[in-house]
């Protein structure tokens, strides 16, 4: 008995990129309906915690919501929008674009004809992007468009490829002023179909591996079984006879997983004796005999051998690594994207519509191909089919427009992937850039690591800096440095005057002043131009940190200083004093200390007053410290104010009742003497 496979088995892109999506979410998420029509990929999902629902409203408020395979309405997504309903959207891309065109073909004042199944899931989808208007037409009978001048008619993914010219000689459109047409059935539903069709013709029984509610599914049962007996299976055979069928397909549709196919495999294999397993590409099948079998499979048992090379076969791998550029020739550019052909691949490539243009404009490009055009893509994913990216190899060069401008001086941006010897190297488009360990600040480099995955401003670092043929660019960021540092200086010396009020954020202390920032300039301001009071340390007056107002009192452009005042803007301690010790006013101060002649009184932070030993009392004093000691506070009266000479006169007496008999004055030589002491 022969048994025919497919090349291709297994989910197809759609599927495969949904159940990713689903799996990648976890548990505590609820999807809309069946992910895809597929017993076991269900029961994988309920495990994860996945809930299916019919309805919307079925999900909580701020949940999870995955949208199925099929897609879903656009009032789905605008109730969960409003109600905070996190949405996953798993549409085939193939469904999606036809759902984009719905909509927008349906604003341009199109009537929207759907041919397909009117229950359908994608069918009920896509009807809800263009307001549930669309005419859904199951492709028999004939369809009469009346009253109409614009008409679009697309395509169920899955429909029947062998009704597909039938269907559109059903629909009467003579009245109608346009007319347009999209062939949406999805290339892997024709590939299946045509292989259904194909083998089942020159087979005894096809075995069709799927659910027995997927659309795609029944109908491979249906085209297989106009040529020869048939069987739908979910994967489990328990009773099969094969003893009469010298030729048997495995035939799965989109959303069967491979192991559902081994098995079935498995089982017909153990159920068959002289067995051989053919595998179909394209028109032409490979047949695995059993002389190949005996010299590659020695020790193994000939069935087991068959099922191994059968198994190696759906399972074919790659040669082609992730971010590998690969030079491609187009096949079929479809709705959806572009089927590639790939140089040393038996497999076919699929490059999205999302990834052909780094501007989103898909369309654009698929207008230029045709079955003669190449393409340079990246292999993006591998897990199942190859899948390619046109824009990211756009990305990747798309910065090599900017060389000529570099070459010219312009300044460029660029991260720094690795460190060579004393360098650092990044990427910019084709070109390697070098950076020189000199070349990257103004300063020092210690460890060259520290800018692994940092980006760099730079320009080139001198004339001829840039190899084409070598494909290197030689550059430097210690250049624009610099010259920003000069450009700094120069702003800051042409807009500063001495006496100019500036504000400044201290940076740090230092014994004889602080560092001050003023306008990103570092200035000294010397202690003692800090406080008219006598201070140990700058921290007495400022704070790291805090930006303070100062004035410009010296300015040295050639030896790059610049000196500030802080006290200059505060009144000095005597000015102060004249306001608030005049003439006859009453105050309190305390003994600072006692002389022969008198006793100074400290009125205010360093301001002293001097009360004469005569103005103490109205008796005579031989000793001012029978009065007085220091450290008391008494109440004098300002007799005197001499600002100009920092003297200030007090008497105590002024302030005491005078007696009836005033004592002897003082001897006037004594006084005078005293005087010059002082």
């Amino acid at each position: 008995m022969k048994i025919w496979l497919p090349k291709e088995v297994g989910f197809c892109n759609g599927v495969s990129s949904a159940i990713d999506k689903a799996m990648a979410v976890g548990g505590g998420a609820y999807c809309l309906g069946q992910l895809v029509h597929n017993k076991s990929v269900a029961e994988a999902l309920a495990k994860k915690g996945i809930v299916t629902v019919e309805r919307v409203d079925e999900v909580p408020d701020g949940a999870t919501l995955i949208i199925r395979a099929h897609g879903a309405p656009k009032s789905v997504y605008d109730e969960a929008k409003r109600r905070n309903i996190k949405v996953v959207d798993a549409t085939c891309p193939s469904v999606r674009a036809i759902q984009q065109k719905a909509m927008k073909y349906h604003a341009d004042g199109y009537q929207i004809v759907l041919v397909g199944d009117a229950t359908h899931p994608e069918i009920v989808g896509i009807n809800g992007w263009c307001d549930n208007s669309a005419i859904v037409f199951d492709g028999k009978g004939k369809l009469q468009l009346d009253g109409v001048e614009k008409v679009l008619v697309m395509f169920q993914t899955t429909f029947d490829t062998r009704f597909f010219e039938k269907s559109l000689q059903n629909i009467c459109s003579d009245g109608v002023k346009t007319l347009e047409i999209f062939n949406t059935i999805c290339y892997t539903t024709t590939q299946r179909q045509y292989y259904a069709q194909m083998l089942s013709a020159k087979c005894d029984l096809a075995v069709v591996v799927g659910d027995a509610n997927s659309s795609n599914t029944k109908r491979l049962h249906g085209i297989a079984s106009q040529n020869c007996k048939t069987l739908l299976t979910d994967g489990v055979l328990t009773d099969i006879d094969l003893s009469n069928c010298k030729n048997v397909c495995i035939i799965s549709g989109a959303s069967t997983p491979t192991e559902l196919i081994k098995g079935v495999l498995e089982t017909m294999s153990e159920n068959a004796k002289d067995t051989v397993v053919e595998t179909v590409v394209s028109d032409e099948t490979v047949e695995i005999t059993s002389a190949e079998v005996a010299t590659e499979e020695k020790v193994m048992d000939k069935d087991e051998a068959l099922l191994a090379k059968a198994v190696s076969e759906m399972k074919e791998g790659h040669r082609y690594k992730l971010g590998q550029k690969v030079r491609c020739r187009v096949v079929l550019v479809s709705d959806d994207g572009v089927y590639v052909s790939i140089p040393s691949s038996k497999k076919e490539g699929f490059v999205p519509n999302e990834e052909l243009a780094l501007d989103g404009d898909y369309q654009s490009v698929k207008n230029t191909l045709n079955s003669d055009s190449t393409l340079e893509c990246a292999v993006i994913s591998v897990d199942k089919g190859i899948t390619l990216s046109k824009k990211v190899i756009d990305e990747r060069y798309k910065d090599d427009a900017l060389v000529e401008g570099i070459k010219k001086g312009e300044e460029f941006q660029c991260v720094m992937t690795r460190v060579g010897k004393e360098c650092l190297t990044g990427k910019l488009g084709s070109y390697t850039v070098i950076v020189h360990a000199s070349q990257i600040r103004i300063g020092y480099v210690k460890n060259l690591n520290d800018y692994v995955g940092k980006t760099l401003r730079l320009v080139v670092s001198g004339e001829d800096k840039v190899d084409d043929h070598k494909r290197v660019i030689f550059a430097s960021q210690k250049q624009i440095l610099l010259a920003e540092k000069k450009a700094k200086e120069d702003e800051f010396w042409n807009n500063i005057d001495e006496g100019e009020i500036v504000e400044g954020k201290v940076l740090r202390f230092a014994p004889f002043g602080a560092f001050v920032d003023v306008r990103g300039f570092d200035c000294l301001a010397h202690t003692s131009d800090l406080s008219w009071e006598r201070i140990a340390s700058p921290a007495d007056v400022l704070e790291i940190g805090k930006t303070y107002e100062f004035v410009v009192l010296g300015l040295d452009r050639e030896k790059n200083r610049v000196s500030l005042g802080l006290k200059q803007l505060q009144p000095q301690p005597w000015e102060v004093a004249a306001e608030k010790f005049p003439v006859g006013a009453t105050v309190v101060g305390k003994v600072a200390r006692i002389l022969p002649f008198g006793a100074f009184i400290e009125l205010d932070n360093h301001i002293d007053g001097l009360l004469h030993v005569s103005n103490v009392s109205w008796e005579w004093l031989d000793d001012i410290n029978h009065a007085l000691k220091v450290g008391d506070e008494i109440e004098v009266q300002v007799l005197e104010f001499d600002g100009a000479n920092k003297r200030i006169t007090l008497s105590r007496k002024a302030l005491l009742e005078r007696p009836a008999v005033v004592p002897a004055p003082v001897d006037e030589d004594k006084v005078e003497k005293s005087d010059e002491e002082e």
